[in-house]
């Protein structure tokens, strides 16, 4: 994250990157975590998006599965087993209200966290009283995002959520 002001000294930058909190990566447990299904699947259609969440998600040390549409995640492996799931609200072929509609016949109670660039009351409001954990629009913080994961797998019960209490 770029902040102003707060370049080092002597140099002509406006900015600077914000230094993050280092998190300890742990290999074993981060394998204890992919090992006993606490993986976070992220569906979208945009590859950047999706490889900028990827890459955030691990940064603290959970497994992260990336997938380009609904399709691709429901053929997978992952579509049984991931302890949360965040999708973009405007997928190829199947969008993700529709995906939130079939994993409650395939997979109930699996958490969604929505994300979506175009702000769509309706569509909002359905995948809430649906069971979405949060909406959010994009651009969203990386707070944002880490709370409706942590909401998430806290909601689910899931063993993760004690690993999201160690960082803070």
């Amino acid at each position: 994250m770029l902040v102003p002001n707060q370049a080092p000294a002597g140099t002509s930058l406006r900015y600077a990157l914000a230094l993050r909190p280092l998190f300890p990566l742990l290999v074993r447990k981060r394998t204890e975590l992919a090992v006993k299904g606490v993986v976070i699947s992220i569906i979208d259609d945009n590859a950047s998006i999706r490889m900028a969440l990827k890459r955030l998600i691990e940064s603290i040390g959970l497994p992260a599965a990336d997938f380009a549409s609904a399709e691709e995640f429901l053929v997978s492996c992952r579509s049984q087993d991931s302890a949360c799931l965040i999708v973009d609200l405007q997928l190829p072929g199947m969008n993700g209200l529709e995906l939130q509609n079939q994993l409650h016949v395939s997979n109930p109670g699996v958490p969604i966290v929505f994300i979506s660039a175009r702000f769509d009351e309706y569509a909002r409001a359905r995948a809430l009283t649906a069971g979405a954990v949060e909406f959010l629009q994009k651009p969203f913080s990386e707070e944002a995002l880490f709370e409706a994961i942590q909401t998430s797998l806290s909601n689910r019960g899931s063993i993760v959520s004690a690993y999201f209490d160690h960082l803070r």
